[in-house]
């Protein structure tokens, strides 16, 4: 599991994004989700600036965190209801991938090494050593508009909330498991698409792009 600098500047990135926006007109205090979500971001960002935050954090460090984002106590403050991810859940979920899991994020840079992993997915699933059920047939389609949305720039990982507006990725994987686990290397390319897209994290062993162009090569090279 990492542990970077790169991690410890997202950490204080993310921390100051929610503390100078949706919570900035709030004080801190305990009486209020709203006052110990500050307490809590502040925590963080000071430990992380004093590069005093290894990673993972523990659970009971992150209580708030995880607490008011679990329960979207906070999700009333985004300017409409249909904001509520890109100003508010977003930006909680990348903490909570950070400090609780000390993960990687997705980011721009890394886009096209994302694309090359669902085509590597989409090409296993089109020539498959077995029959597809519905769900796993279904799956194309909806990776290749995944494939074409991100490089279009049109969606942010992670997607979170909106694995149910694919239904056969849906169908298909799930945390620990997936219906095409007996496909060669389709345990690894579903789990790494679904965390890449869906929780917006990337391998632990693309620690830059060019470590990630190098897995993919390996990858081309090996199931090509």
């Amino acid at each position: 599991m990492p542990n970077t600098e790169e991690q410890r500047q997202d950490i204080i990135e993310n921390c100051n994004i929610l503390l100078n926006g949706i919570l900035k007109p709030f004080e801190q205090t305990d009486d209020t989700p709203e006052g110990r979500m500050i307490t809590q971001l502040k925590w963080l960002r000071e430990r992380a600036e004093n590069h005093d935050l290894p990673l993972p954090v523990d659970r009971g460090m992150l209580a708030s965190l995880l607490y008011i984002y679990t329960n979207g106590d906070i999700c009333h403050l985004a300017s409409s209801e249909d904001k509520v991810r890109e100003e508010v859940e977003i930006y909680m979920n990348r903490l909570i991938s950070l400090t609780e899991e000390g993960s990687l994020l997705l980011k721009p840079p890394y886009y096209p090494y994302a694309i090359h992993m669902i085509d590597a997915l989409i090409n296993l699933l089109k020539h498959a050593n077995r029959p597809l059920s519905e769900h796993e047939q279904g799956m194309i389609p909806e990776l290749e508009q995944l494939k074409t949305l991100l490089a279009e720039g049109k969606i942010e990982p992670p997607l979170m909330s909106s694995l149910p507006d694919y239904p056969h990725f849906n169908d298909v994987y799930v945390i620990f498991e997936s219906s095409i686990d007996d496909l060669p290397n389709g345990k690894y390319l579903c789990k790494t698409v679904a965390n890449l897209i869906f929780e917006g994290i990337r391998p632990d062993t693309w620690s830059s792009p060019e470590e990630a162009e190098r897995e993919i090569m390996a990858l081309l090279q090996n199931h090509g």
